[in-house]
C-alpha cells in the first residue's frame, strides 16, 4: 500500500508541476499603472540603490549537484560571463549530497552578506514537500532564473531498445530489471522516471553527473534521466540513444530532433527543471539588486546565449528577474504545497 501510495503521489506531484510548474513560462502580471513622475522615482531609487552596492572580494556560488551534472555546467558557464559584468572572481563550490539539500543547508549557514550564493532547481522544494528533507526551503529567497530546461531519457548505444514502445515492452517482459540513474531521485528527474514507466523502473541516485553518463554508456546502468546538456555530446558521438523527450513538442536541436517526445506519445510528463540563483533571508537588498543588474547582462550575453542554444536550453524560456522569478517559486511553493497536503490526508 505505502509503495502504491508513493507512486500515486508521484504522479500527482508531477502532473502538477505539468499543470501549473509550467505557469513559470507564463507572461508575468501587467504592473497597474502609475505616473511617470513615480516610475521615475522608482527607478531612480532603484539605480541608486545598486550604485550603493560595489562587491569587494570574490563571490561564492555554491552548487548543490557534483561535477559534470546540468546544474554544474550551466553555472560554469553562466559564471564566466558573470565575472565579467560582476567586477570580481565567482567561485563555484560543489556541494553535492541528499539530492541537492546538503548544498542547499550549506549555503544558508553562510553569512548573508551578498558573497554567498546559491544555484538551485525546484528539486530541494519537492524533498522537503514530501517529507524526504527536513531542510527549510524558506531560508532562501530567489534573485534570478537562468535556464528552463527538459528532461529526457537515454540508454547505451549497445541497448536492446531504440524507442520508448520496445524499451516499455522489455521492462514489461523483464519486471525489476531495468533501473534509471537520477542526480535526484526525490526530485524532477526521480519522478519523471516513476511517471514515464508507471513506477515500473527503480530510480538509483548518483551524486557526479560524470559517473552517470558514463555508466550509462558502458552499461553499468540501464537508463539515465538527464537534461540535454550533460548528455548531448555522448548522443551525438553516438554512444548512448535518447528515448523519450519529457516536453510537449520535439526539441528542434540535431542531436534530440528524431527522439520521440511526451506530447505525441500522450505522456503527462511535460515538465522540467529551472535552475536559478537564490540568496539567504536576509542578503542586503543592495546586493541583490546589483546581482540582479550583472546577471541579467551575463545570460543576455552571445556567449552564454549561444551555449544555451547549443545545449537544447533555448526550448523553453528562461531568464526571470528578481520580481517574475519570486512569482514563479511562490507559486509551485503553494500548488505544491497543497496537493502534498491532499495526497498526504487522503493516505
Amino acid at each position: 500500500m505505502k509503495k502504491l501510495m508513493a507512486v500515486v503521489l508521484t504522479a500527482g506531484i508531477v502532473l502538477s508541476l505539468a499543470a501549473c510548474g509550467s505557469n513559470s513560462n507564463a507572461p508575468a502580471a501587467t504592473p497597474s499603472a502609475q505616473s511617470p513622475a513615480a516610475s521615475k522615482a522608482e527607478q531612480s531609487s532603484a539605480a541608486s540603490e545598486e550604485e550603493s552596492w560595489t562587491f569587494e572580494r570574490n563571490i561564492e556560488i555554491v552548487c548543490p549537484w557534483g561535477a559534470g551534472g546540468g546544474a554544474d555546467t550551466t553555472l560554469r558557464t553562466f559564471a564566466a560571463a558573470l565575472e565579467k559584468e560582476i567586477g570580481v572572481k565567482v567561485v563555484i563550490n560543489n556541494k553535492a549530497g541528499a539530492g541537492g539539500t546538503t548544498g542547499v543547508e550549506y549555503a544558508m549557514q553562510q553569512p548573508a552578506d551578498g558573497y554567498t550564493w546559491l544555484l538551485c532547481t525546484q528539486s530541494p522544494l519537492l524533498a522537503q514537500l514530501t517529507g524526504a528533507s527536513n531542510v527549510d526551503m524558506a531560508g532562501i529567497e530567489p534573485v534570478v532564473r537562468l535556464v528552463h530546461d527538459t528532461n529526457v531519457i537515454v540508454t547505451g548505444k549497445d541497448s536492446p531498445y531504440n524507442n520508448y514502445k520496445e524499451l516499455v515492452d522489455y521492462i514489461n517482459a523483464n519486471p525489476g530489471v531495468v533501473k534509471a540513474g537520477c542526480m535526484t531521485i526525490t526530485g524532477l528527474d526521480g519522478l519523471d522516471v516513476q511517471l514515464a514507466f508507471d513506477g515500473k523502473v527503480e530510480p538509483i541516485a548518483y551524486s557526479e553527473g560524470a559517473q552517470l553518463n558514463s555508466d550509462v554508456m558502458a552499461g553499468h546502468i540501464a537508463l539515465a534521466s538527464v537534461g540535454p546538456a550533460e548528455i548531448e555530446a555522448l548522443v551525438a558521438s553516438g554512444d548512448v540513444k535518447p528515448i523519450l523527450v519529457c516536453s510537449e513538442e520535439r526539441m528542434s536541436t540535431e542531436s534530440f530532433k528524431d527522439c520521440e517526445c511526451a506530447g505525441e506519445l500522450g505522456i503527462d510528463c511535460y515538465y522540467g527543471p529551472y535552475r536559478g540563483i537564490f540568496a539567504a533571508k536576509g542578503t542586503p537588498q543592495a546586493a541583490i539588486k546589483a546581482f540582479e543588474a550583472a546577471a541579467e547582462k551575463a545570460v543576455a550575453s552571445d556567449t552564454f546565449q549561444k551555449w544555451a542554444a547549443s545545449q537544447g536550453l533555448d526550448q523553453r524560456p528562461g531568464w526571470q528577474n528578481t520580481a517574475d522569478f519570486t512569482a514563479t517559486w511562490n507559486q509551485d511553493v503553494e500548488n505544491l504545497s497543497a496537493l502534498v497536503s491532499t495526497m498526504n490526508a487522503a493516505k
